[in-house]
């Protein structure tokens, strides 16, 4: 049985500390220089709390945040996180989600602390529930970073409009972890907020290592299959189970695992599981290079942030599938723009 959660809150606490907005004598409508100011100061609080928490410095009440440090080693079973849409992450939603864990925390395998979010934080503190205070809820934030502007050094004859040709995963226990050689890493976290390795998506205009693309037509685009360009991403997950399937890909597609160079020898490279040490759903990124999934793919991004509704910029798609499904954490998707 997993321990007791003691969830104590004063008066005080349940007060709303909403930061409110000066309203217009006149209209009683916030001028839009005063919203903007509002949504600003909300984001930097909430931003400041979750970086506390991955430094160990904080806690999160509803446990969907952890320290960085915090690493779950694979068993038979994967223990699962809390986890809300900013919109929805009031007191009263955390503590109706923290007395459903309690209630069945080990039928879900969910690792719930004794948490006491007032000693913790304190009754007056703004961002103490993630920049909600007492009531309300925290602003919606999200970081999106991409490979415009980056490497345009595809080959003058083989790839003269600098499509994506390669992806790969970049993992290590440190953040300075980089690409390979020919590739570019994408400088936001794939387990962000979660704990566990830190795991970054590389990409190449001009170089497609030996990874023997198997679900990808010879011929394609007119091209040696693996240096056609990437047409589509996609994220699946395992549903929580333990069971690592090898080289598994989802049936009738043209997806193809998107690799991890071990470095352990020449060409030699393995399928990862995004959420390593985050515990969560096994997510297993992929890729197409087939013409049926769509046109070429110029750019790719990761999105990330507080609230499942974040979108990219204008002209993205975001592949659904939250890549820290289970392990808490931000909501983050991967994206592309052709």
């Amino acid at each position: 049985m997993k321990a007791p959660i003691s969830v104590r809150l004063t008066a005080a606490a349940l007060a709303s500390l909403s930061v409110l907005a000066s309203c217009s004598k006149e209209t009683d409508v916030a001028p839009a220089n005063d919203s903007k100011a509002s949504l600003s100061q909300a984001q930097t609080v909430w931003n400041a709390f979750v970086q506390r928490v991955a430094e160990g410095v904080g806690k999160d009440p509803l446990g969907q945040y952890v320290s960085k440090a915090t690493q779950v080693a694979d068993g038979p079973t994967r223990p699962q996180r809390l986890k809300l849409d900013a919109e929805r992450r009031t007191l009263a939603n955390m503590r109706a989600a923290l007395a459903e864990a309690k209630a069945h925390g080990d039928e879900a395998g969910l690792p719930i602390d004794d948490v006491d979010p007032i000693e913790e934080c304190g009754p007056t503190s703004l961002d103490c529930y993630g920049g909600s205070g007492g009531g309300g809820t925290p602003a919606v934030t999200s970081t999106f970073v991409s490979s415009e502007g980056l490497s345009y050094d595809g080959d003058a004859t083989n790839n003269p409009n600098n499509y994506i040709l390669d992806l790969e995963f970049a993992k290590s226990s440190y953040a300075s972890v980089g690409a390979q050689s020919g590739y570019t890493k994408l400088n936001l976290d794939l387990n962000k907020g979660a704990g566990g390795k830190y795991i970054y998506m590389t990409f190449s205009r001009n170089r497609v290592e030996d990874h023997g693309y198997e679900n990808t037509l010879e011929g394609n685009w007119g091209r040696r299959k693996d240096q056609s360009p990437v047409t589509k991403l996609a994220v699946y997950g395992n549903g929580g189970s333990g069971v690592t399937i090898t080289v598994w890909r989802p049936p009738y597609t043209y997806y193809d695992v998107i690799w991890n160079p071990t470095n352990t020898f020449i060409n030699s490279y393995k399928q990862i599981d995004l959420n390593d040490g985050a515990g969560g759903q096994m997510i297993v990124g992929y890729l197409s290079k087939n013409s049926y999934d769509g046109g070429p793919i110029r750019e790719v991004g990761v999105l990330a942030g507080n609230s499942s509704s974040i979108q990219p910029p204008a002209g993205w798609v975001k592949e659904p599938g939250d890549v820290n499904a289970g392990a808490g954490g931000d909501y983050i998707y991967l994206c592309y723009k052709r």
